[in-house]
């Protein structure tokens, strides 16, 4: 029997939509490192989750996790993007898809990836989201005046402050305090004794840097936190596997042996928080 959890991975893609394909300038090291890369394996529960669902395509081609509405130009680092978080171009000459590109684009991959999180929502099986999520070691130069700064391990994100109690600008959770508060608790046992190349301010925070709209991001987590179950997002620092010891920067290629770690780890985690539900 799988355990009753909804696994959503939409950052991890490796392709480019065919219909944007003629348009785009980034090359394979520009868009890897714009998204949460090797997240479809670090997360890859398939085997004992109930339901998940990975995206197949770059962050930078359709970037699920923003409103509909929110594109480029409004937004350079919207659902459309015209640059990546570290400021690169995203198309040739400088274009974006116009608006019927951008419905054509948002009616194949966008609203398909939310129906089948509803669909699986509403079946009754599930008993806990969770949007999986990797974030860059420090923050990048989208993040204002704390670019440059190192981050947490792992953030947990629920809509709420840095207790996971309600705050504004949202005034609800999307899951409960008690709840990302024993999750953080596990993430804390499970990665206390990690040895990463930089100095990190926590193992685990709440909410920051990332509670669900930093950076207009954690869309998928406000859209999908129902009053039946609740939905949080996790984001894990990419020090844990993008250093030198696991990962070659020319080649773009990584240990598996470390992938795999990091997925029975978080899986361990998972696991011991929805058993507390």
């Amino acid at each position: 029997m799988k355990t009753p959890i909804l696994i959503s991975v939409p950052h991890g893609g490796w392709k480019v939509p065919e219909e944007i394909k003629s348009i785009w300038a980034l090359n394979r090291k520009d868009a890897f490192h714009d998204g949460d890369p090797y997240t479809p394996q670090i997360y890859d529960f398939r085997d004992k989750a109930e339901s998940q669902i990975i995206s197949e395509y770059y962050r930078a081609s359709i970037d699920l996790n923003r409103e509909p509405d929110n594109t480029a130009p409004k937004n350079p680092d919207g659902l459309i993007k015209s640059h990546t978080c570290y400021n690169v171009q995203v198309y040739k000459d400088g274009i974006i898809p116009d608006k019927k590109l951008t419905e054509i684009l948002k009616a194949k991959y966008y609203y398909p990836y939310f129906e089948f999180l509803e669909k699986t929502i509403k079946n009754g099986k599930i008993k806990m989201g969770v949007d999986c999520h990797s974030m860059a070691e420090v923050t990048p130069p989208i993040g204002g005046d704390d670019a440059g700064k190192a981050r947490s391990l792992i953030c947990l994100g629920n809509l709420g402050d840095i207790n996971g109690k309600k705050c504004l600008p949202h005034n609800r959770l999307s899951a409960s305090t008690d709840l990302i508060n024993f999750c953080k608790d596990e993430f804390i046992i499970a990665f206390r004794n990690e040895d990463v190349e930089i100095e990190v301010p926590a193992i685990c925070t709440t909410n920051v840097p990332y509670e669900g709209g930093y950076f207009e991001g954690g869309y998928i987590t406000r859209k999908m936190s129902h009053e039946k179950i609740p939905f949080f997002q996790i984001e894990m620092s990419r020090a844990l596997y993008l250093s030198k010891k696991y990962f070659n920067e020319k080649t773009l290629e990584i240990d598996s042996k470390r992938l795999k770690y990091l997925n029975k780890k978080i899986w361990k985690v998972l696991e011991n928080t929805v058993k507390n539900l």
